[in-house]
């Protein structure tokens, strides 16, 4: 009993990754926004921020650069907030659009987030953001060979110390409603590992393309056997309707052990944290409910981690 009781424990995944937060998504009213990243910072597991573009950084780079901890070594941006924003007003909007003015409006809106790159720098006075993560839109026309050029460009200027990886998203699946819509996972691992740039996973929205737990599996894997996995956000999605929005929606669902509609469970945590043990990051990025106190916020974000260690 004793042997087969062993066996069945799940193993320890050493974190030699820095492990990050999207604290954007769990936040509480504005008031106490400075009372939950104090908090965060307290916690000596959280080694950075997912952080959202536009957002504070856009309008308040100095005050949001107070959030940030000395000893957070490792933030990341994600440029999904705008690019969706965006594409809600041009659906054409995007790195890989084939329409030169929309992909010239994107590349814009990419040089933006490198202005608040460096005005996070200069409100720190150290290179802050580690990684800045772009993405393939627009929906259902995203072509590979514009998003190729367009990261080409974007690759040749200086981001102030972050490197660029390429977050996939929900690709787009004839006869079925898409999140995003955008390039498929094997056209993006392509032009990254002929770049040379890395590709960040959103375990949610891998998830959501697939309606199966085991497609977020199968893209981390996949991109770590390219040679081209940079990051792993752990973000839960599910087949049913939840106070966090309807089926199959980027909801950033909690984990299993939080919100039973999830399919981010424990097993699925841990055997993913095993296959992307060489990723430059791993993190966490949940909504929570509206009424949740901030010690329990932090608490569905550190049920995570915890399951991505083996614990």
């Amino acid at each position: 009993m004793l042997g087969s009781e062993l066996a069945e424990k799940p193993k320890r995944v050493e974190m030699t990754s820095p492990f990050i937060v999207g604290a954007y998504a769990s936040l509480p009213e504005p008031d106490r926004h400075r009372e939950y990243y104090e908090l965060l910072q307290s916690k000596e597991w959280i080694d950075g921020l997912e952080i959202p573009f536009p957002g504070q950084i856009a309008t308040e780079a100095d005050k949001f650069a107070s959030y940030l901890a000395e000893n957070w070594i490792f933030n990341a941006i994600t440029a999904i907030p705008g690019t969706m924003q965006n594409v809600g007003k041009n659906p054409a909007f995007g790195l890989a659009s084939p329409d030169s003015e929309s992909r010239r409006a994107a590349l814009n809106f990419a040089e933006q987030i490198r202005s608040a790159v460096a005005a996070l720098a200069d409100a720190t006075g150290r290179e802050v953001i580690s990684k800045v993560q772009l993405h393939t839109a627009p929906p259902e026309i995203a072509s590979a060979d514009s998003f190729r050029a367009s990261l080409e460009e974007l690759l040749a200027k200086d981001w102030c110390g972050a490197s660029i990886a390429v977050e996939h998203c929900d690709k787009f699946v004839d006869g079925q409603k898409p999140e995003k819509g955008f390039l498929p996972i094997e056209q993006e691992i392509e032009i990254c590992h002929e770049l040379g740039v890395g590709m960040a996973i959103n375990w949610g929205r891998s998830a959501i393309e697939g309606r199966s737990s085991r497609t977020a599996f199968e893209h981390i894997q996949q991109c770590e056997q390219a040679g081209v996995l940079a990051g792993v956000i752990f973000s839960g999605a599910g087949p049913e309707e939840t106070q966090f929005g309807y089926p199959w929606g980027d909801g950033h669902l909690p984990s299993a052990m939080d919100e039973p509609a999830s399919l981010l469970d424990a097993a699925e945590i841990r055997r993913c944290a095993e296959v992307a043990e060489g990723a430059e990051y791993l993190g966490a990025k949940i909504c929570v409910p509206a009424s949740a106190g901030l010690e329990e916020r932090l608490a569905m974000l550190e049920n995570i981690y915890a399951a991505a260690r083996g614990e």
